[in-house]
């Protein structure tokens, strides 16, 4: 008889022992530190990838337009972003992301990069002459190599609704059509052009960035929903270390 209540006794030790250990874990799991604005924010991001921190070429950053260069031939971009795309729209945990299914592209040195995906900074996080703007969308493209290729659109509030804008904050959670050229404005031959890096974690660089000159607009309703979601989810200005900065 003892040695049956010994016996039932080990097993319930190891039971017990067994959903401590799972409990443990999964608390572990749950409670995992992860990058974000506040706490664990830009100045700690070099935790949670070391480029964040040592990178020399980061993104993003303030463009001096006095100091620019000539665009060269082999960064001039030709757009074909007018398509009819199914997107969905999602809270990312950072931003408002708009996932393109059959996004358009642009091509650069006859490399294509597709448009992947777009999304929202509360403010922007380039600058120009030291002018931080009301808004950025963020456009960012794919090559078939894996390549990054990123269109900074920037916007400043003003008296009329910004359509796309309009969409994108009446989907939020859900599907929606749209053509991603009616976010760029009416000169997109006129830009900024610089190699940076992601705007976060893991802050990977080779990333080719192009600021377009012309600023839209969004009313300040369109501005005010967008923040609800995030208001300062932007990255500080980072040091221009020597890169060239080119202009079209």
């Amino acid at each position: 008889m003892n040695k049956i209540f010994l016996g039932l006794s080990v097993a319930a030790l190891l039971v017990t022992t067994a959903l401590f250990a799972e409990e443990h874990h999964t608390s572990a799991a749950t409670h995992e530190v992860h990058w974000n604005y506040e706490d664990h924010g830009p100045a700690h991001w070099g935790e949670f990838g070391e480029t964040c921190q040592l990178g020399k070429a980061q993104s993003p950053i303030n463009i001096l337009t006095k100091q620019t260069s000539m665009i060269g031939k082999s960064s001039v971009i030709a757009l074909n972003e007018s398509v009819k795309s199914s997107a969905s729209v999602i809270d990312n945990g950072h931003a408002i992301q708009v996932n393109v299914e059959n996004g358009g592209m642009v091509t650069v040195d006859g490399v294509d990069y597709k448009l992947a995906q777009f999304h929202f900074h509360g403010k922007s996080e380039e600058q120009i002459d030291g002018k931080q703007y009301d808004l950025v969308a963020h456009m960012v493209h794919k090559s078939a190599f894996g390549n990054l290729l990123v269109i900074a659109v920037l916007f400043e509030e003003g008296k009329t609704a910004n359509k796309t804008v309009q969409t994108v904050l009446d989907s939020v959670g859900k599907s929606m059509e749209m053509n991603p050229a009616d976010l760029l404005p009416k000169n997109s031959n006129s830009y900024f052009h610089f190699m940076g890096s992601l705007t976060t974690p893991p802050c990977s660089e080779n990333v080719k960035w192009y600021v377009m000159k012309e600023i839209q607009s969004a009313s300040k309703e369109q501005i005010t929903a967008l923040r609800k979601f995030y208001d300062h989810n932007y990255r500080p200005v980072q040091p221009l270390n020597g890169r060239i900065v080119e202009s079209k």
